[in-house]
């Protein structure tokens, strides 16, 4: 019987009979093999499209011409072969459709029996067995949550405790008696400032001291004459003013000589063996480390002038300079305890008490200053280091917590959990709650949830995934 030949009726049967009897059956037991061909021929269908064209026209167009090249094959195959040869092909070939059948029939026997996500009541998740150990079910627990502020800073120099020392009049440098580093006393020698104002200032001084004693002496002269009566008042009172005018030199020309830095004991030394020097010590105005030193011999020096030849520091007590957003500036206060961390040493905490909080803020990036105080005994911290620090904001809050991963964030901004009744449970309920801190690795339950519920501790998210595909 031909192709062309066979009748439309007979096939409408044959499809039907198909969808009423067999379809259920047969569908399920080679869909995983059908996909997998379907699936190949789709995506190839545009390669194979024009080869499949020419077949379906000669299906139409020659039937006689295939029925021809069949009959020739299936001669040619019975006269190569005996009857019983094609005897053994035929129970080959039903053994290897039966092992087919009884596999896909396994495969699926194993899928119906085997546990499925699903729905259940009250709108929860139904998931399996092996899906329990992968979310970890696990108690809500109670813990302490520091209540602070985190952000980043760096070390600085105490600027209270900080001094550019200058020398105070214009002059070259003559000797550099410390280097940086060194550890400086108050009134230590730090270099010397060669000034011809300091020969002007002493021979001011040296010519002063000379005018008063002559002025003191004449004084004490008419103040004897005046009493016999041998001067008149009038020349008395003379010279009365005229050493009044040369004390309060003497006493300008020693003020002047102390604002170079000299001492006492120099002073005297000049006036006593009318030494005129030109070149003025200067010294340290507090302890310290010489943390820099621009100072070298001929160097020309002028008060005020940066940078200082020598600047000297206390680093053992440092500040923590950072500057916060606005915006939390509410938030902190003078008085407040912090810890800061640095990379040289993460092992290490340093504490300090936050003593400055900026009265404006920066206009371009809208953040306010912040400086603390920071003890360093060991001399570990370093200005300009880049530090951690957490500023404590209140007492330690006890709340209920979970892990990170125990958490989902919705499309709405809410944060929901999946809690059930046991750690064995197979059915879980989603749950919204309010989240507070979130510290080494657990969030803060606000409210939604007590201690002692159990939730899923893991893959929060991969249980919303399944909720919303079942959906």
């Amino acid at each position: 019987m031909k192709l062309s030949k066979i009748p439309c009726d007979f096939a409408e049967f044959l499809k039907g009979f198909y969808a009423k009897h067999l379809a259920k059956f047969v569908m399920p037991l080679y869909a995983k093999y059908l996909q997998k061909h379907v699936e190949y021929f789709y995506l190839n269908h545009l390669k194979y499209n024009k080869f499949f064209k020419e077949f379906v026209f000669i299906l139409k167009s020659t039937p006689s011409y295939i029925e021809s090249i069949y009959k020739k094959y299936a001669n040619y195959y019975a006269s190569k072969t005996s009857p019983k040869q094609r005897k053994w092909i035929a129970i080959l070939i039903a053994i290897w459709i039966a092992t087919k059948l009884a596999s896909a029939g396994y495969d699926y026997l194993e899928v119906a029996i085997e546990p499925k996500t699903e729905l259940g009541r009250d709108d929860s998740l139904l998931i399996t067995p092996a899906q329990v150990k992968q979310v970890s079910a696990g108690p809500v627990i109670e813990r302490d949550f520091s209540q602070d502020s985190s952000a980043v800073g760096i070390i600085d120099f105490n600027q209270d405790q900080t001094v550019p020392v200058f020398g105070s009049y214009q002059g070259r440098i003559g000797k550099v008696l410390v280097q940086a580093g060194d550890e400086v006393k108050v009134g230590q020698a730090l270099y010397t400032v060669m000034s011809p104002d300091l020969a002007q200032a002493a021979s001011t001084l040296v010519s002063a001291a000379g005018v008063l004693k002559m002025n003191n002496e004449t004084l004490r002269r008419a103040k004897s004459l005046y009493e016999t009566r041998a001067i008149s008042l009038k020349e008395l009172e003379q010279n009365t003013s005229d050493q009044q005018t040369a004390d309060a030199n003497y006493q300008a020309a020693l003020k002047t000589m102390g604002l170079f830095g000299l001492t006492d004991a120099q002073i005297k030394s000049i006036l006593s063996g009318r030494k005129i020097d030109t070149e003025t010590v200067i010294v340290s105005p507090v302890a310290g480390k010489v943390v820099a030193r621009s100072a070298a011999p001929g160097q020309l020096v002028q008060p005020g002038t940066a940078p200082a030849p020598i600047t000297v520091s206390d680093t053992t007590k440092l500040w923590m300079v950072a500057s916060v957003p606005e915006g939390e500036i509410a938030r902190y206060h003078v008085g407040q305890t912090l810890f800061v961390r640095v990379q040289a040493y993460p092992d290490k905490t340093y504490s300090g008490k936050v003593f400055f909080v900026g009265e404006s803020s920066d206009p371009v990036t809208h953040r306010i200053q912040l400086r603390a105080n920071l003890i360093d005994e060991a001399h570990e911290l370093r200005p300009q280091m880049i530090a951690d620090f957490n500023v404590v904001l209140g007492d330690r809050i006890l709340s209920p917590a979970v892990p990170a991963k125990a958490l989902v964030r919705e499309a709405d901004g809410t944060f929901s959990v999946w809690v059930t009744q046991s750690d064995k449970s197979t059915q879980y309920f989603k749950r919204v709650v309010k989240v507070g801190l979130m510290q080494s690795d657990y969030v803060q339950i606000l409210d939604g949830l007590k201690p002692g519920e159990i939730v899923a501790q893991a893959n929060a998210l991969f249980l919303s995934n399944l909720f919303i595909n079942l959906h």
